[in-house]
């Protein structure tokens, strides 16, 4: 069943911006002092968790009204109706094997999916990178997601990622690939506008592939995603879990079987160097979830690694696991299964040297859009500390993950929504319409971050510092959750933060791994209330007797005897849904002493939970 985002805009937004967000100008700065900080003082379930936030908010089609932010609607819904006519790539027989899976019609629907960037493109491959990696993460370390409160949510994007990937992929009878749309949308296209994407009617052309014209990387990365999500389904939803592994198959075996690639409509954006790394990739996590979860016995790879940082003789860069070499994590990967660990367990560490290493007293900026890069490497350090029990690997991905917190000269936090400063001039167009400073807080999103000198801008127009992308996430995702399920944290907290926060509906239903049903949110009843967090507050105000006799607490709105965030979240349901109060719930909502609540009183017990203000009017 559909919900109606009945707390919209939340009125809360501007109060949330004046606590939370700091600056308005773009600033610059250079990274020059050292910085160390404690374990303690950051904590990892709150940010994996609130890292999520950012697929919903690159969500696409006609699902996006029902996901779990009040900002987001749906958009580009003509892509339900894409016209296989304008096509490109798609040969004769294709197009004619398409129309007649779809009972001759010459559109197909390529609605859904994720939007790549700040941008509203979709990539496949890139979509595919981003969430395998969530796959890979959830696979190495499922106790980060189910102790952070987080797994639904998880589960919810790998569904609506693979949704997508199975409804734009046609096989045939024998269940072997016939074609696949591998991008919605050109930068001619997408990037001449900037706009929020539920406003766009721009053409978004679709590029396809077929055996005629290959997208290996593409193909090769949906694959691995497909299996990664089979894995996480296995015992969940078995029926989706097995439909899954259909499609990865089918791909992985594509992928293998016509191993180039094109870049109609990608031009220069994703350009990739290489398809050995994407035939070797889909393979082995085709082999791991074909056999349960568990590298077969009599596995033996077609890539093989054949000096350091080569495999099969064909030379590898070293470069870091991203979208366009995913060597290194082939590697962490097969040594986390355990296929001739030693030896890829030193191509881990040879990979991780070549980039500069970790240490715990310099932020390795590794690259443009240099976060993503440095999440990368953290999850070389902790798959070899995985393995080796060395701390000192653990040690520097930590320091290196409190830099991104916010542990930096500069004391923003680079994981959006994070902490309480974080940068505003975020190259992302749905969260920032109007091109200055957000008009929404974009929870979640890991943007680029300084550079390799130290230097950052916060400034919208330098994408390379302030740009927020799929590929950046599914990096960030096989960091964070190393890190937290080794160190842990307050899992409660990004619940409160997402209570308080106008942009997010909470609590939100994500459904759960064996459901096939829509999400659906339920409001919390008036009795229940959130456990106390850093952002609360459980202290009650001044007190005076009602005309009847009933003692007034000014702010318990729901009565419980404290006055936290539930109090301004039972208040919103009632000015915004009509939810009622009860008679002495009202009298202690009314904090300016007015004779009835409204918004401005929900607006004062706010500031007054997240400390702005000390003491209530009345």
């Amino acid at each position: 069943m559909k919900h109606e985002k009945k707390l919209g805009k939340r009125l809360l937004a501007s109060v949330m911006c004046a606590a939370m967000l700091t600056g308005t100008a773009a600033v610059q700065f250079s990274a020059e002092p050292d910085v160390t900080a404690s374990a303690a003082d950051y904590n990892y379930a709150e940010a994996l968790e609130l890292s999520l936030y950012f697929f919903d908010a690159n969500q696409c089609g006609s699902e996006v009204d029902d996901n779990c932010l009040t900002w987001r609607g749906n958009c580009h819904t003509y892509d339900e109706t894409a016209s296989l006519d304008s096509a490109q790539g798609l040969s004769g027989a294709s197009k004619s094997a398409i129309m007649a899976q779809n009972g001759g019609s010459s559109t197909v629907d390529v609605s859904g999916g994720y939007h790549d960037t700040g941008d509203h493109i979709k990539f496949s491959m890139t979509m595919g990178f981003s969430t395998a990696s969530l796959g890979w993460s959830y696979y190495t370390y499922p106790e980060a997601y189910i102790d952070s409160g987080c797994e639904d949510h998880l589960l919810y994007i790998l569904r609506h990622a693979c949704d997508y990937f199975m409804k734009v992929t046609y096989l045939d009878d024998n269940d072997d690939v016939i074609a696949f749309c591998y991008q919605v949308a050109s930068e001619g296209e997408d990037h001449s506008t900037w706009s929020a994407p539920e406003s766009q009617t721009m053409n978004r052309t679709t590029y396809w592939a077929d055996s005629s014209h290959p997208s290996a990387d593409a193909s090769g990365q949906m694959a691995a995603s497909l299996a990664t999500t089979a894995l996480a389904f296995k015992d969940k939803d078995p029926a989706y879990s097995a439909e899954c592994l259909k499609y990865a198959n089918a791909l992985a075996e594509f992928t293998k079987k016509y191993p180039q690639a094109t870049y109609d409509g990608v031009g220069s954006m994703y350009a990739s160097g290489s398809q050995t790394d994407d035939i070797a990739w889909s393979e082995l996590w085709c082999a791991i979830a074909n056999n349960g979860g568990t590298l077969p016995s009599s596995y033996t790879p077609t890539y093989k690694l054949t000096g350091q940082g080569c495999y099969n003789n064909d030379q590898y860069d070293g470069w870091m696991y991203s979208w366009d070499k995913v060597w290194s994590g082939y590697a962490a990967l097969l040594a986390e299964v355990g296929y001739e660990q030693n030896t890829y367990l030193e191509e881990m560490k040879s990979s991780l040297n070549k980039q500069g290493g970790l240490t715990t007293n310099k932020y390795n900026a590794a690259g443009w859009g240099a976060s993503r890069y440095n999440c990368a490497l953290q999850m070389l350090a902790l798959h070899i500390a995985d393995i080796t029990n060395d701390n000192s690997y653990v040690e520097a991905a930590k320091y290196q993950m409190d830099y991104i917190l916010g542990n930096n000269p500069l004391g923003y936090s680079f994981l959006s929504g994070y902490g309480t400063s974080w940068p505003t001039h975020i190259h992302h167009r749905a969260a920032n319409p109007n091109k200055s400073s957000c008009t929404y807080t974009l929870y979640g999103g890991l943007i680029g971050g300084p550079d390799s000198s130290g230097n950052y801008s916060d400034d919208t127009e330098q994408y390379q510092f302030t740009e927020p992308a799929l590929d950046y996430n599914g990096c960030y995702a096989l960091a964070i959750a190393g890190l937290a399920s080794r160190y842990g944290g307050d899992a409660s907290a990004a619940d409160a933060v997402a209570a308080a926060a106008s942009e997010i509906v909470s609590p939100f239903d994500f459904g759960s791994g064996n459901e096939t049903t829509e999400p659906t949110t339920e409001p919390p009843t008036e009795e229940t209330t959130l456990p106390p967090t850093e952002t609360e507050t459980t202290e009650t105000t001044e007190t005076e007797p009602a005309s009847d006799g009933v003692e007034i607490t000014y702010g318990d709105v729901n009565c419980d005897g404290s006055v936290s965030i539930s109090d301004v979240l039972t208040l919103n349901k009632n000015l915004m849904c009509g939810e009622k109060l009860s008679q002495l719930g009202a009298a202690n909502a009314d904090v300016d002493n007015d004779g009835s609540p409204t918004s401005a009183d929900a607006l004062n017990i706010l500031k007054f939970v997240i400390k702005i203000i000390s003491s209530l009017p009345v």
